[in-house]
């Protein structure tokens, strides 16, 4: 019987030995499977960057990411450079900014996050040379079979200043937490953006009162703007000829002043804006000064804005509520002319 027992263990122990070993074998061919999987995505990585790399310098556009890495084994898979730039001289267009890291997770690699380092530096045509700093400034990306669906991006504590000579740096504005995020849906673009504890010095107004901005629209057939940009690199002449709906166009100033538009627009090809829009409003005067200011040119609207509040505006929820139709850039109250609004 001691031998038959003996002999009953044995067997118990071999089964065990051969499960353990079957286990083992899976796990490495896994972690093999994973390995290879990896460095294919890898280099399949590395080879679209060099050749979106290679496309943009053919068509006059140089695009720099120094010390370029694929990096990540064995559950994500990203890119980080040292440095980045942008060089497009037919648009006058300059960019340079720090680090970057991108990233995805190896099961989800439609969806990806990235960090940039300050500070970026930027000229453009018919602006001086900007600087924008930040503590932290990060991005997240969905990419599905028709590319680029839909982006976020995240800026806590930045500071937009002006370059001067031998780069001297002039603050211009900073604020709290900036935030935008756009979806394709349908044919539209769905943008969304808030600007929090805003603090901005106008030269040579000087220092205006803090204020949080933020807007909720939709652009109508502007969804390609996600995957190949916005025509022109300019957001303002790429909205001529589009129409879409503005859910808020918000502005909320420190001193207890607010205004908040909402309503269809429309934008002809000369750049007149067209549209119905609910305008609700509490300390007009305070609101027409800072609009004054914010948008060069609609002084005159603003403020016959604010002298026929009074006239036929109506109470909702503790604003002042006003309907007013614009057509063509011009701006009424009812039968009351406002004046016209600035191009776009």
């Amino acid at each position: 019987m001691a031998r038959s027992r003996a002999e009953g263990e044995t067997g118990r122990s071999s089964a065990a030995g051969r499960v353990f070993a079957g286990v083992a074998i899976l796990v490495v061919v896994l972690a093999a499977a994973l390995t290879g999987v990896w460095y294919y995505l890898a280099g399949e990585l590395d080879r679209r960057v060099v050749s979106a790399l290679d496309a943009a310098g053919g068509g006059g556009t140089a695009i720099a990411c120094d010390g370029r890495e694929v990096f990540g084994y064995p559950f994500r898979i990203g890119l980080s450079c040292d440095a980045v730039g942008v060089d497009a001289p037919a648009n006058g267009i300059r960019l340079s900014a720090g680090s970057l890291r991108t990233a995805a997770q190896i099961y989800q690699p439609s969806h990806i996050v990235a960090e940039l380092g300050g500070p970026l530096r930027a000229t453009v045509p018919d602006l001086p040379p900007l600087e924008m700093n930040w503590a932290l400034a990060q991005a997240s990306t969905s990419l599905w079979t028709e590319g680029l669906e839909r982006v976020s991006i995240a800026v806590d504590h930045a500071v937009l200043s002006l370059v001067g000579e031998a780069g001297a740096l002039t603050p211009l504005a900073r604020s709290v937490r900036l935030e935008t995020h756009a979806r394709q849906n349908g044919a539209a673009l769905d943008f969304a953006l808030s600007d929090a504890g805003v603090v901005a010095t106008i030269p040579p107004i000087g220092d205006i009162p803090a204020f949080d901005l933020s807007a909720d629209l939709t652009v109508d057939g502007a969804a390609g703007w996600l995957q190949d940009g916005v025509p022109g690199g300019q957001v303002g002449p790429a909205l001529r000829g589009e129409a879409g709906m503005i859910r808020s166009l918000r502005l909320v100033s420190s001193v207890g002043a607010s205004v908040d538009v909402s309503g269809p627009f429309r934008v002809s090809e000369a750049g007149e804006i067209s549209g119905d829009f609910r305008l609700g409003v509490e300390n007009p005067q305070a609101i027409a000064t800072l609009v004054t200011v914010l948008v060069p040119g609609s002084g005159g609207v603003a403020s016959a804005i604010a002298g026929g509040i009074g006239l036929v505006g109506r109470q909702e929820n503790g604003q002042t509520v006003l309907d007013v139709a614009v057509r063509d850039g011009e701006a009424r109250l009812g039968f009351i002319p406002l004046g016209r609004l600035p191009r776009i």
